[in-house]
């Protein structure tokens, strides 16, 4: 047949450099590390600060690249651009390894966009207060694992922007909307702490964005705990179709009896994919729950599952060795 025509033939061949690309990107070289990377304040390391450690990593990066932080309190709005994947930012320990900034939305505490990230024994800070929006940290990009992490702020603390996400064992303060974005993450045994102002009147702990039932995305809470002082809902719409599951959650007094909130989707409540199922404590009893909250027999549990929901091709076994 020959050669394609030239325009045909060059889309071709920019198609199968991409895909060799992608494919690159998300393998990273398997499980070893290529390189380690010391950050210490005290210059015992190769960088004194978390981001020239990270723009010393190349662009189009395809091995895992290992950045460890001795312990500290870096004062620092750290950026990953969306080129440099296959990194593990590793902290020496949560309570002793921590990224804090004080500004508003326009400027993240943390952001990470690209895939295939490891994050693990650090604490995400955003000291703004509360007088307005505050993110702690940001995350964009598949495949991406957060564990043993701290995230402190008041309101939008985190941002689970996009991507494939997966947490465990964290620990996730806040007050409003605290828990938010567009992503497909799953929490496995992560702490909760809804610190609601006892001066305003409610209190939310997610906002999903979920704008259509063929979306795959949603937030999936398996086991962990909601904790804290004042009164919050489990969650109120940030799309027409949003999804949030607790399955397995201790949950306290401190959530309401009616659960949700449809928020500027109400008309939508029957999109909503909002369901508790075998959740435990004096704020799991579900009789006051709002009528349009799914009951476990109305979805299929199984749908979501670790393995399910995010782990399908088993990108999470994969992963390099984490220090816990």
């Amino acid at each position: 047949m020959g050669l394609p025509p030239r325009p045909m033939f060059f889309h071709l061949i920019i198609l199968i450099g991409c895909c060799f690309c992608f494919g690159r990107a998300i393998d990273c070289g398997g499980k070893q590390i290529a390189q380690t990377i010391i950050v210490d304040q005290q210059g015992k390391g190769a960088f004194k600060n978390i981001q020239p450690a990270i723009d010393s990593v190349k662009m189009n990066n395809d091995r895992w690249i290992k950045i460890h932080i001795n312990p500290g309190t870096y004062v620092e709005s750290i950026y990953i651009p969306d080129g440099k994947p296959c990194i593990i930012l590793e902290g020496s320990d949560r309570r002793t390894t921590k990224i804090t900034y004080g500004d508003s939305k326009a400027t993240f505490a943390f952001f990470s966009k690209p895939p295939n990230m490891v994050f693990s024994g650090i604490t995400f800070e955003n000291t703004y207060g509360t007088k307005g929006p505050a993110v702690a940290a940001k995350f964009n990009g598949d495949k991406v694992a957060i564990f043993n992490c701290n995230f402190l702020g008041y309101q939008d603390t985190l941002f689970d922007a996009s991507g494939i996400h997966y947490y465990k064992n964290c620990y996730i303060r806040g007050e409003v909307d605290f828990i938010w974005g567009e992503s497909r993450s799953f929490f496995e045994n992560c702490v909760i702490d809804a610190r609601q102002d006892v001066s305003k009147p409610t209190g939310f702990i997610t906002a999903q964005r979920r704008n259509s039932s063929n979306d795959q995305v949603g937030f999936v809470f398996y086991g962990g705990k909601i904790i804290g002082v004042g009164k919050v809902l489990l969650g109120r719409a940030y799309g027409p179709y949003s999804r949030v599951i607790f399955w397995k959650t201790d949950i306290s007094s401190v959530v309401l009896p009616l659960g949700w909130d449809p928020w500027k989707y109400k008309g939508h409540e029957n999109n909503f994919v909002y369901a508790e199922v075998d959740c435990t404590g004096p704020g799991a009893n579900t009789q006051g729950r709002v009528k349009w909250e799914k009951k476990p027999n109305e979805i299929n549990i199984n749908e979501y599952s670790l393995q399910s929901f995010i782990n399908q091709d088993g990108w999470l076994s994969n992963l390099p060795p984490i220090s816990m």
